[in-house]
C-alpha cells in the first residue's frame, strides 16, 4: 500500500498555525481501518510506505531569518547567501538552517505528531503489516535541510528512518518513480517560477516574500503599535491574527486579510498601511528580488501591482483590483498542473499510470489519457487491443486555511478550518479486485 501526503509545513512555533496533531491520529486510524483484520477473507497488507511529498517541514516561515540581534543590516542572512557570509555572531546559512531544523524537531507539536505515527506504527505491526516505511521527497520550503548533511540526519532520525545514515552523504530525492503501484511522483514545484529558479539546490523567489514580507509584516506592526503605546491586548490580539496571513488561500486574497484584521481596530489600519507600504518598498530593494524582476518582467509587474501599496491605494482598492477576473483566471491557471501532468517523461513507461503532484495546496483528480498499450496475443494468437488509463492526483495540503466568506465581499470576513488530503495506491492482491486507488480528503472545524 503506498500513501501519499504533502505540504504540511510543520515549523518551529514562529510562524501562523499548523495542522492539528491529532489530524495525525485520525490519519493513523483510517488507515487502520482500511487494513482492517488483515487476514481472510480479506486480501493482506503486508507493506505500507508513507510517501512524505515536499513541504512537511517548513524552514522557510521561521523568525528565525529576522532576528535583528545578530543580523548585518545590509547584508542578512538569507537562504540565497552565499557560504561564505555570515551574521554578527559569525553564523552562516547552514548554522540558521540547523537553528530552525532544531526548532522544529524540538516543538512540542510535532513531537506529538511523531507519538501518534509510532502508535500506528505499532498497531500494524500487530496487524502483521511487516513495515512502514518513509519515503521523503524535499519541496520548496524544505529544500535547504537537503543542502547540509546535519540537516538531512536531523530529520532522517526525526522520522525514525531505518536508513537515516544513508542521508549523511545523499539528499532526499526531488523525483520518484513507484512502478508496482504505476505512481510518478514529485512536490510540483518546478512548474512554479515564483518558488522555483531552475535548481532545487537554490533559493528563489518566494523565499524573499515570505521571509521579508509575509513573516516580517506581523513582527513590524506589533514594534510600531508597541512604540505608539497601544494597549497590550491590542498589540497582542492585532499580532496573533497578522501572523496567520500566510494561510489565506488564495494568496491574493491578502489584502482583503489585511483589511479584515484593520475592521476591528479602524484607528490602527494608517500604521498596518504604513508598516506594509514601507516593508513592500524595501522588498523591491533586496538585489535578490531585483535580480528576479529585470529578468520576469511580467511577475515582476504583477508582484508590484499585488504588494506595492501606495497613499492613493487602500487595502479596500486593492482587493477590489486583485478580484478581477483576468487576474483571478490568471491565478487559476497558475495552479492548474495538469498540462504539465501529461508531459511527464514517466509516462512514456507503460507502467505508470498515475502522476502525483503537490505544492499548489488544492487537492485534485484529472483524467488524462486513455493510453493504448501495445498489442497483445490471446490464447487464439488474435491480437487484442488493451488500454490504459492515466490520471492526474494533486495531494492537497495539510495546514490551516482561511477562505474570504462568500456574503460579505466587501467587509472582508474570513473563515478558516484545518484541511488534510492523502491519497492510497494499491497493489493486485491488497484490497478488492480492480480496486486501484483512493483519495482521502477531510477538515477540521475549530470555530470561534
Amino acid at each position: 500500500m503506498l500513501v501519499l501526503l504533502s505540504d504540511i509545513h510543520l515549523t518551529d512555533g514562529t510562524s501562523g498555525t499548523t495542522i492539528n496533531p491529532r489530524a495525525f491520529q485520525k490519519f493513523g486510524n483510517i488507515l487502520l481501518d482500511i487494513i482492517g483484520e488483515n487476514k481472510p477473507p480479506l486480501p493482506p497488507v503486508e507493506k505500507i510506505e508513507l510517501v512524505l511529498l515536499g513541504d512537511i517541514f517548513d524552514v522557510i516561515r521561521s523568525e528565525v531569518w529576522l532576528d535583528q540581534k545578530t543580523q548585518k543590516p545590509k547584508q542578512p542572512i538569507r537562504p540565497w547567501s552565499a557560504p561564505d557570509e555570515v551574521d554578527g555572531n559569525g553564523a552562516n546559512l547552514e548554522d540558521y538552517t540547523k537553528r530552525i531544523v532544531n526548532g522544529i524537531i524540538n516543538n512540542p507539536e510535532n513531537i506529538k505528531i511523531m507519538g501518534y505515527l509510532e502508535e500506528f506504527q505499532k498497531e500494524c505491526k500487530e496487524k502483521k503489516v511487516n513495515a512502514v516505511k518513509f519515503t521523503y521527497l524535499a519541496g520548496n520550503h524544505d529544500w535547504l535541510i537537503n543542502r547540509f548533511p546535519s540537516t538531512r540526519l536531523a530529520i532522517a532520525k526525526f522520522l525514525r528512518m531505518p536508513d537515516w545514515e544513508y542521508y549523511e552523504k545523499n539528499p532526499f530525492p526531488l523525483y520518484q518513480k513507484f512502478p508496482l503501484y504505476g505512481v510518478m511522483a514529485r512536490h510540483g514545484d518546478c512548474y512554479d517560477p515564483l518558488n522555483y529558479s531552475g535548481d532545487r539546490n537554490a533559493s528563489s523567489l518566494g523565499d524573499a516574500l515570505v521571509i521579508d514580507l509575509l513573516n516580517h509584516f506581523p513582527q513590524e506592526v506589533k514594534e510600531d503599535l508597541e512604540k505608539a503605546w497601544v494597549e497590550p491586548d491590542v498589540v497582542e490580539s492585532i499580532y496573533r491574527q497578522l501572523k496567520e496571513i500566510d494561510n489565506v488561500r488564495p494568496l491574493l486574497e491578502i489584502p482583503a486579510w489585511i483589511k479584515s484584521v484593520c475592521r476591528y481596530y479602524p484607528d490602527r489600519e494608517g500604521t498596518i498601511h504604513d508598516v506594509w507600504n514601507r516593508l513592500a518598498a524595501q522588498f523591491f530593494q533586496i538585489p535578490y528580488v531585483q535580480d528576479f524582476v529585470r529578468t520576469n518582467w511580467f511577475l515582476g509587474k504583477l508582484l508590484k501591482l499585488a504588494l506595492r501599496l501606495t497613499s492613493g491605494i487602500s487595502f479596500s482598492g486593492l482587493t477590489a483590483i486583485l478580484a478581477g477576473k483576468t487576474i483571478r483566471r490568471w491565478y487559476q491557471n497558475a495552479n492548474d498542473y495538469k498540462a504539465y501532468a501529461m508531459k511527464e517523461p514517466a509516462l512514456k513507461d507503460e507502467r505508470v499510470k498515475y502522476v502525483v503532484y503537490g505544492h499548489t495546496h488544492y487537492a485534485d483528480q484529472v483524467p488524462l489519457d486513455v493510453a493504448p498499450i501495445k498489442n497483445q496475443l490471446n490464447e487464439g494468437k488474435e491480437k487484442i487491443r488493451e488500454t490504459l488509463d492515466r490520471l492526474y492526483f494533486n495531494s492537497g495540503t495539510w495546514r490551516r486555511v482561511y477562505e474570504h466568506t462568500a456574503s460579505d465581499w466587501f467587509n472582508c470576513e474570513f473563515i478558516g478550518w484545518h484541511v488534510l488530503t492523502f491519497l492510497i495506491f494499491y497493489l493486485k492482491n491488497e484490497k478488492e479486485p480492480d480496486r486501484n486507488y483512493e483519495e482521502w480528503s477531510a477538515s477540521l472545524g475549530y470555530g470561534r
